[in-house]
């Protein structure tokens, strides 16, 4: 009778037990995680990026880059400063002296960060995820990609060694521009369906990005065995992140780091 119980322990630990995860690589979206109410900073934030990059387990981060008028970089996610501000109008119709003024519209009224003030040496051994903004939507234009690529290469710590730098965009020729110019990108596909079209125009990629639930395990372990890393993004409860891991992604872009940490660990 003892030998049954145990053997039926053993049974039903080994059907709960964890999957491994572990080398899949979890990346803070914007962060702790874009618009998450239980984020102690504001998305973009110098404080909210920095206080990710100090958790245990988390690998790195991405965030959103725009130009200034004065073709300086920095990190907000929205089209127009209204949405989460206390500012109107585009971060490319301010100079930098207006954008060091504004401020969040949240708890801690967080000022607007320039890339280049974050912390250094918090993101090496780390990755970071530059999601590049190369369309200005208040005058519908594009960004020289040369403007982009002057402001990029200014910045010092994003040419250490030590630390992975991997420009995102859905624009393949602006990618290809980067690429040539020696930098890590990443193609943000939004139909995986079209993952080859894209593949002929650009067959250097080596990373494309998928929104979740966009993308089937199948699908993904497909593109994986070409050699090209998957990574996926827009999962917020732990159900979505559950279902996002399971896939085997290369690694996750998570709106809540903190679920995603647990979950992997």
């Amino acid at each position: 009778m003892r030998f049954s119980w145990l053997v039926l322990c053993l049974f039903l630990l080994g059907c709960n037990k964890k999957s491994d995860f572990t080398n899949i690589q979890i990346i803070g979206h914007a962060g702790m995680g874009l618009d998450m109410p239980n984020s102690m900073y504001h998305d973009n934030s110098k404080e909210a990026i920095e206080y990710a990059l100090s958790i245990n387990g988390c690998n790195g981060v991405e965030v959103d880059v725009q130009m200034s008028k004065d073709g300086q970089l920095w990190l907000y996610h929205d089209p127009t400063l209204e949405t989460q501000t206390n500012a109107t109008g585009c971060i490319y119709d301010k100079t930098s002296d207006e954008l060091e003024q504004i401020k969040y519209s949240s708890f801690h009224f967080e000022k607007l960060a320039k890339l280049k003030q974050l912390n250094a040496d918090l993101l090496i051994g780390k990755t970071l995820y530059l999601d590049m903004r190369n369309f200005e939507s208040c005058n519908n234009t594009i960004l020289s990609t040369n403007l982009i690529l002057n402001a990029v290469n200014q910045i010092e710590f994003l040419q250490n060694s030590a630390i992975e730098v991997v420009v995102i965009s859905a624009d393949v020729n602006f990618l290809k521009q980067l690429h040539l110019a020696g930098y890590n990108v990443a193609l943000e596909i939004s139909d995986p369906a079209t993952f080859e079209s894209y593949l002929a125009q650009f067959p250097e990629i080596k990373e494309v990005i998928f929104k979740s639930k966009s993308i089937s395990k199948e699908r993904l372990t497909t593109i994986k065995e070409m050699g090209i890393n998957v990574t996926l993004f827009e999962m917020r409860s732990a159900s979505g992140i559950r279902n996002a891991l399971k896939k085997l992604p290369n690694s996750i872009i998570t709106d809540d780091l903190r679920e995603s940490i647990i979950e992997v660990y």
